[in-house]
């Protein structure tokens, strides 16, 4: 058949003319219909991707290397991240009964909390679960954890089908082999498990440990003795296959993971209840420390009450409660009563003292009443000097008192002291009121008033005789003598000058308040010879005057 060139022309001349008409169609067709062209390209794009795969597999993983090394480590990095704060956040919880176990933990494995808690945190986390036809690279079933999303499923299929070829090439030419295969990037791993026509890809975080290997390959033995025939015979069809019975098999993944996190989710307490062991605890220890309190202050009270002799005999019991004690028991007297409050008292940290002490007078020993009677003269005989003796008849209860005192006032003081003793019905007395005896000489140089040493040794002595007697009872009397040398009016002067002396003396060194008597004399003493002997006739005697 020949060629017309009429003809050619006239196509050629058409093809120009239309060509213009049917771009324009086209691009005005592909921004109105981007959706439908995308959904109609689709499975040619999928279909393209597999037979690349198939064919080409080194083009599409140094295709998807950049993108998907890229995606790898930024998701690396955030999970590192957010690692480090959970830890920190465990760290700085505060007290929990979860924190001292894990204290308790540490010390006994012998590492830090930081460690234990990198180690608690490293648990296998399994984020999402996809079943992928072996043959095709299509996703026959997933599962995922609520905190992740895949967008792209079937992208992503195709995509570990070529990352799985390019790291484990034996799984495909040993399709019975069902040894685990992984990817490991940082802590995270897409565990690749091969079975059959199928392989289960499942991305975990954190640390994967034996148990989580044997429930992956569980899931996945389960799924193919079930649904072996409808895997294997897959040609595109999800209800054929029974998609959402194999989904809730992988579902069993998760389900470990999940009933943990609401496990650790019903522990958390509210922030004021983790405040309860510590002031359980501070109450305890505060509890412990006031009874140690209470029990040293008791401890010493009794030890106060023993020490008195007066007290030793009777039962006093002493109960102390938040540093306030209580004495209660019976006593014979009032005065012990007091006398065990004063004891009980000098006890340090004691807050309170409550006297609640029973006073019955009971049938009074013979014997005790001696011994207070022996007790109180004792202490009499020392305070003023005296020698006051007794002698108490056991079945009258008679007390008879002798010896000598200087003063009514001394023996009304011992007299009313006596009467205080319990047991004593009768006293009598034999005490002789005699004052004691001074009869001081004091010398002087010729012409001076100046007290000699033996003179103001004289002067003390009578101090101390005079001073305890009563001021409204006795008086001391001086009379000076002269040695009648020189005029009168002068001797007398100096004789004026020594009894002023004498009297300051006794003033200054004995604070006496008694009546001083003073007397000059113009000649020496009786029996003394003035020209014989000037220096005896120089002197000032010093005598005890009793009043009426």
């Amino acid at each position: 058949m020949s060629h017309n060139p009429k003809n050619t022309n006239e196509e050629e001349a058409l093809e120009n003319a239309l060509a213009p008409i049917v771009d324009r169609l086209i691009d005005k067709n592909f921004e109105n219909s981007q959706e439908k062209m995308a959904s109609n390209m689709a499975p040619l794009i999928g279909g393209a991707i597999r037979e690349q795969i198939k064919s080409q597999k080194d083009d599409i993983v140094d295709a998807l290397y950049p993108v998907m090394g890229n995606m790898i480590s930024k998701f690396v990095t955030k999970s590192f991240e957010e690692l480090l704060h959970k830890i920190n956040a465990q760290i700085q919880s505060g007290l929990s009964f979860a924190t001292i176990q894990r204290k308790i933990k540490a010390k006994i494995k012998g590492v830090s909390e930081t460690e234990l808690l990198l180690e608690e945190n490293y648990e296998a986390d399994i984020k999402a679960a996809l079943l992928i036809h072996k043959e095709s690279g299509m996703l026959l079933a997933k599962v995922e954890d609520g905190d992740i999303a895949l967008s792209d499923t079937d992208m992503l299929a195709s995509m570990m089908t070529a990352i799985r070829s390019f790291v484990n090439e034996w799984v495909a030419n040993n399709s019975d082999n069902t040894e685990l295969g992984e990817i490991e990037y940082g802590g995270n791993k897409i565990i690749i498990e091969s079975g059959g026509s199928v392989y289960l890809a499942v991305i975990v975080e954190g640390a994967v440990d034996t148990k989580s290997y044997e429930k992956i390959r569980s899931v996945l033995s389960e799924i193919i003795t079930e649904h072996a025939t409808s895997i294997k015979n897959f040609q595109g069809d999800y209800e054929a296959l029974q998609q959402d019975a194999i989904e809730k098999k992988l579902a069993k993944l998760l389900t470990t993971q999940k009933r943990s996190k609401e496990e650790n989710s019903s522990e958390k307490m509210h922030p004021l209840l983790l405040l309860l062991p510590l002031l359980l605890l501070a109450f305890i220890g505060y509890k412990i420390y006031q009874n140690y309190i209470d029990e040293h202050i008791k401890s010493a009270i009794v030890k106060e009450l023993k020490s008195e002799p007066l007290l030793r005999p009777y039962a006093i019991d002493v109960d102390v409660e938040k540093q306030e004690a209580t004495l209660s028991g019976l006593l014979p007297f009032n005065y012990y009563k007091e006398l065990a409050a004063k004891k009980s008292a000098q006890v340090s940290d004691l807050k309170a003292l409550h006297n609640e002490i029973a006073v019955k007078k009971a049938e009074l020993d013979p014997l005790a009443t001696s011994a207070h009677i022996a007790y109180l003269l004792k202490g009499f005989n020392l305070a003023h000097k005296t020698n006051i003796d007794y002698t108490f008849d056991y079945d009258t209860q008679t007390l008879h008192l002798k010896g000598q005192l200087a003063s009514k006032q001394l023996k009304k003081e011992l007299l009313s002291s006596i009467e205080k003793i319990e047991g004593i019905s009768k006293i009598t007395e034999d005490i002789a009121l005699i004052p004691p005896e001074i009869n001081a000489h004091l010398y002087f140089k010729k012409r001076s008033s100046k007290l000699t040493p033996l003179a103001q040794k004289e002067l003390i002595d009578i101090i101390e005789k005079f001073k305890p007697l009563p001021s409204d009872e006795y008086t001391l009397v001086l009379e000076s003598f002269s040695d009648m040398l020189g005029s009168k009016e002068k001797n007398r002067q100096l004789a004026q000058k020594r009894l002023n002396e004498i009297k300051n003396f006794l003033q200054l060194q004995g604070a006496l308040t008694n009546k001083i008597e003073t007397s000059i004399h113009d000649e020496p003493p009786e029996g003394v010879d003035a020209t014989k002997n000037p220096s005896l006739a120089r002197r000032i005697e010093i005598k005890l005057k009793q009043g009426e």
